[in-house]
């Protein structure tokens, strides 16, 4: 049979292939797999292209070709109907893979088995965070078509996959404030904007590519497989029986109620030696002491409690956890963590407020640690992104509005002396601030909403923003600064202040922020606050500043960090936090 007679289908593609890989267009590990050479629906090769003889074209199939889609057809696809339910198609992008595969004249992209760990890690992630609803039947729809012989159904759900991982993650990280609010996440058209970020949309698609997208910065696909091996062994554990009962508070010494369940968890954990779960198994009771006591202690310590070894209401609650609510909270937060800055081009200050600490990362390296005291839930510190831009040092305090009427004006109604006892003077505005008597003022009618004053403290002793604040544009009034109360930052919980954050090493803060200035003839800090005098410094050199919420990681250690979910933000509370101090306002990504 010559070239010009007609072939069967079944050979055709065959055919094509090995003709190809005569003339060095194929490699030789396609040519031993020609079935998945090509992705192209046999019927819509031109006949044509078999009667040049071996001068054949540069792309394996031409332009009358047609994406098989009815490869897909040897499983029941159905995560469609969760994942993006308004398509006609049981594939998310049916339309951008037809392009994606002419472009790549229907050749595969997913034999790479790396490049396909590296998709399926980011979607596991996804599914554990609960955030998209849908994704792990996707995963299990890869996984079948995984173990099918001919692969091509699988490189076609892959892409798909891809693209949809691609919408989604652009869709989450253009609305972050989702991760602080119970939400779920699925795909929907939007006739304004692209679904795929530009990035995607308008990319030549190749193995080289789809592996730059995955792994990202590799350090993040790293700490990726890492949270992913954590969440999936707990994830797999049988559930615990230790319950929270009421308002335990357990001291030294004391009976420890359904002690077999909590040591359980603490052999879980890594807090409690296989030997030492087993000894203390075969006590008849256990009492908090000795080595429990010490495993308590450890929990503790990794936890961000108060390491006192009592086991009080939130020591309790955070052993109470349900291992699959952990998984969930380490791949949720794994999210949140990517939020903000990178801190490669300059220093990023990053305040993560449940775990009550400010650090600054420069290229990688973290140069700066403090502990901080921040919104109480009544009044939380706001989520946002910004660039720190002043300096003020010996500052006035201009009392916010919140303090001012839930604070200031109730005890003035309380007490005449309060203004005197807190070193506060009463002025007409902050444009003219001339000071007002507070005698001249009928305090019993005084309407806290509508009272046309401000009120201010003056530098010096005593001041509550201590001798330095720092400023960064927000719309939430909130700045970090000093303070003369050291004594709150011994405490494990910290969220007692209104809403700005207050920094235990605030003038080693003020010093680095000085020093990356680069401003030799500038006076040091020191020197600034022994002057007396209010300093506003206007930096030259921003700092990028991220107020960040993250609650479980994985350390540098292999440790598991949880932190209390003090503003609700993982699970609902009795008293939820407004939506408003969740925005995730100028949030970079």
């Amino acid at each position: 049979m010559t070239c010009t007679e007609r072939m069967p289908d079944r050979f055709k593609v065959l055919y094509f292939v090995l003709s190809f890989a005569i003339f060095g267009q194929v490699s030789a590990e396609k040519v031993n797999n020609a079935e998945y050479a090509l992705l192209v629906n046999p019927i819509s090769l031109a006949e044509d292209n078999f009667s040049q003889g071996p001068a054949l074209p540069a792309s394996p199939a031409n332009e009358s070709s047609v994406l098989d889609l009815s490869l897909l057809s040897i499983i029941n696809l159905s995560s469609h109907q969760q994942l993006c339910g308004f398509v006609q198609s049981n594939l998310c992008f049916s339309d951008e893979l037809k392009r994606i595969y002419a472009a790549n004249g229907y050749m595969p992209l997913w034999r790479d088995n790396e490049l396909r760990d590296m998709l399926e890690t980011r979607l596991r992630v996804l599914a554990f965070s609960g955030l998209v609803p849908g994704i792990d039947r996707r995963l299990a729809e890869l996984a079948e078509l995984g173990k099918v012989a001919d692969q091509r159904a699988y490189d076609i759900l892959a892409t798909d996959t891809y693209l949809l991982y691609e919408a989604l993650t652009h869709q989450l990280y253009s609305e972050p404030s989702m991760m602080f609010r119970h939400q779920t996440l699925s795909l929907e058209p939007d006739l304004d904007n692209e679904v795929l970020p530009g990035s995607v949309n308008a990319t030549a698609f190749n193995a080289v590519f789809l592996t730059s997208r995955l792994i990202g910065n590799g350090d993040n696909f790293v700490m990726n497989k890492r949270v992913v091996a954590q969440v999936e062994r707990l994830s797999q554990l049988p559930p615990h029986r230790y319950q929270l009962n009421g308002k335990p508070l357990i001291k030294l010494n004391q009976p420890v109620p359904n002690g077999l369940a909590m040591i359980a968890v603490l052999n879980t954990y890594g807090d409690l030696s296989d030997e030492s779960f087993e000894q203390l198994s075969a006590e008849p009771t256990l009492t908090n002491s000795g080595e429990l006591n010490q495993a308590i202690r450890r929990f503790q310590q990794r936890n961000g409690l108060e390491d006192d070894g009592v086991i009080g209401p939130a020591t309790a609650r955070q052993l109470a956890l349900p291992y699959s609510e952990v998984a969930r909270l380490l791949a949720l937060n794994l999210y949140r963590s990517q939020l903000g800055a990178t801190g490669n081009e300059r220093p990023i200050i990053r305040v993560n407020i449940p775990d009550y600490r400010l650090q600054i990362t420069h290229q990688q390296q973290v140069v700066f640690e403090s502990r901080v005291i921040v919104g109480r839930t009544t009044r939380p510190t706001n989520l946002f992104s910004s660039s720190m831009n002043i300096m003020v040092v010996n500052p006035y305090w201009n009392v916010p509005q919140t303090i001012k009427t839930k604070d200031v004006i109730p005890g003035m109604k309380a007490s005449s002396d309060y203004l005197q006892q807190t070193n506060l003077k009463m002025i007409r505005s902050w444009d003219d601030r001339t000071e007002i008597s507070p005698e001249m003022v009928e305090w019993s009618n005084v309407d806290p909403n509508t009272f046309p004053y401000e009120f201010m403290q003056s530098p010096g002793r005593g001041n509550a923003l201590g001798n330095v604040k720092f400023l960064m544009p927000n719309d939430f009034s909130v700045y970090l600064h000093d303070t003369p109360s050291r004594s709150l930052f011994n405490k494990a919980k910290r969220n007692l202040s209104s809403g700005c954050v207050r920094v235990e090493k605030a003038a080693e803060l003020a010093a680095y922020v000085l020093d990356y200035q680069q401003r030799p003839r500038w006076r040091n800090y020191q020197q600034l606050v022994s002057d007396g005098r209010t300093n506003t410094i206007t930096l030259p050199r921003k700092i990028d500043v991220d107020v960040t919420y993250v609650t479980a990681w994985i350390d540098e250690n292999d440790q598991l960090q949880l932190r209390e979910d003090i503003y609700g933000y993982d699970r609902p509370i009795k008293r939820p936090v407004k939506l408003q101090y969740s925005t995730v306002k100028n949030y970079r990504q």
